[in-house]
C-alpha cells in the first residue's frame, strides 16, 4: 500500500502550502485511491471540477497527474509479488501496456526496470 501521508508531505515539500493546504485538499491527497473523482469531490462537498482547480491552485499540479503518481505508485509496490500484469491489475490499470506508458510518461523508465 503507498504511503499517502509521504505522497502528501512530497506535494507540500516541491510545490509549497502557501499560506495554509487548504483541508479539502489535504483530505483529497490523503485519499487518492478513491473509486473516482466525482466520488472524492462528492465526499468533501465539492463538485469535481472545483476540486481539480483547487488542487491545481494550492500545489500547481493537476489532480489527475497526482492520481497517476499515485496508482504508479500502487503497482511498483506490487512489483516484487507478481507479474507485471498483476501489479497493474492490482494497480487499477487497464492493462500492462497502461501501465507501461505511464511509467515511461512519468519517470522515464519500464515497470521491470523499478524493481529494487
Amino acid at each position: 500500500m503507498p504511503d499517502l501521508a509521504a505522497l502528501r508531505a512530497e506535494a507540500v515539500a516541491c510545490c509549497g502550502a502557501g499560506a495554509g493546504l487548504d483541508p479539502r485538499v489535504a483530505f483529497a491527497l490523503d485519499h487518492l485511491d478513491a473509486a473516482s473523482l466525482t466520488e472524492l469531490a462528492h465526499s468533501i462537498g465539492l463538485s469535481a471540477p472545483r476540486l481539480r482547480g483547487l488542487v491545481r491552485a494550492q500545489l500547481g499540479v493537476p489532480l489527475a497527474r497526482l492520481r497517476r503518481w499515485d496508482r504508479l505508485r500502487q503497482a511498483v509496490v506490487a512489483l516484487p509479488d507478481g507479474s507485471v500484469a498483476d501489479a497493474a491489475a492490482r494497480a487499477d490499470f487497464a492493462d500492462q501496456a497502461h501501465l507501461t506508458r505511464t511509467a515511461r510518461e512519468l519517470v522515464g523508465r519500464t515497470p521491470s526496470s523499478l524493481l529494487i
